[in-house]
């Protein structure tokens, strides 16, 4: 897939391009079927719900342990349309699987920027870097999907803290106080991301999302693929492997029908 300029425009108006059904059904079920064993797995690199240790709220890295998203992450209809709007080559800096349980164990995200603790913590020189979020499972309003503030990035580096959840663990959200937020959307508006499962957002790592609780009874995964420009590699080495990939060798695509293959 390559970008036109149009979209390219879009996305540094709006700090985002979306595309409902990007993969396909058999992309789609060979993600699926590559989540449970991601979810039951035990390391450092797996974040529990605070409140139920048993529920998995996110989990780092599985893009080296499962050969489904080994392979997302080299798909080419992800991988050129980030390079094209880095302008650049670019390495997986980070990947995470948010599955979002229902019932209540997906707990919330409060409104932030992804790059703070990027910049702060990892030392990313500069917020060159994109966040694609494939949709494993159908996003609907229900489910409580992504919302994002378009436009929000092109404000830059917004003040914010350490959210009193987060404070002392690895993945280290930092919040956007809510005076600021209404501000960002008494002038832009919030957005709900939702459609079908394969669909996939690319989102400017400065631009502001959030979520609430999935209060639904079904889960809602979405895998977020964290892409960097080579040449904006970051300098620190405080974090593990899972939250700060230290191999910043160009990434280079599969064939495009590389997770078919995996479904079969």
């Amino acid at each position: 897939m390559q970008l036109n300029e149009s979209q390219i425009s879009q996305f540094d108006q709006q700090g985002y391009l979306f595309f409902p059904e990007l993969l396909d059904t058999d992309e789609v079920t060979a993600l699926q079927k590559a989540v449970p064993d991601v979810l039951d797995r035990r390391g450092p690199e797996i974040v529990c719900e605070t409140d139920d240790p048993t529920a998995v709220r996110l989990a780092f890295g599985a893009h080296t342990y499962s050969d489904a998203f080994r392979h997302l992450v080299r798909l080419p209809r992800l991988l050129n349309p980030v390079r094209r709007l880095l302008d650049n080559d670019v390495y997986l800096h980070q990947s995470r699987l948010n599955p979002k349980n229902g019932f209540g164990g997906g707990a919330s995200w409060d409104w932030h920027q992804d790059y703070p603790p990027w910049n702060k913590i990892d030392g990313m020189p500069e917020p060159m870097c994109i966040m694609a979020a494939v949709f494993i499972d159908d996003c609907s309003v229900a489910r409580s999907p992504l919302l994002i503030v378009p436009g929000s990035q092109r404000h830059g580096l917004l003040d914010s803290e350490p959210h009193p959840d987060t404070t002392g663990k690895e993945y280290a959200l930092h919040h956007i106080d809510h005076v600021t937020l209404k501000s960002l959307a008494a002038d832009n508006g919030i957005e709900a991301l939702v459609g079908p499962a394969g669909s996939v957002a690319f989102v400017h790592c400065n631009v502001v999302h959030g979520s609430a609780n999935n209060v639904s009874p079904w889960q809602r995964a979405i895998m977020y693929l964290i892409y960097n420009a080579v040449n904006n590699a970051c300098t620190g080495t405080d974090r593990a492997w899972y939250h700060n990939n230290r191999d910043f060798s160009p990434l280079l695509p599969l064939d495009d029908d590389c997770l078919k293959t995996l479904a079969e």
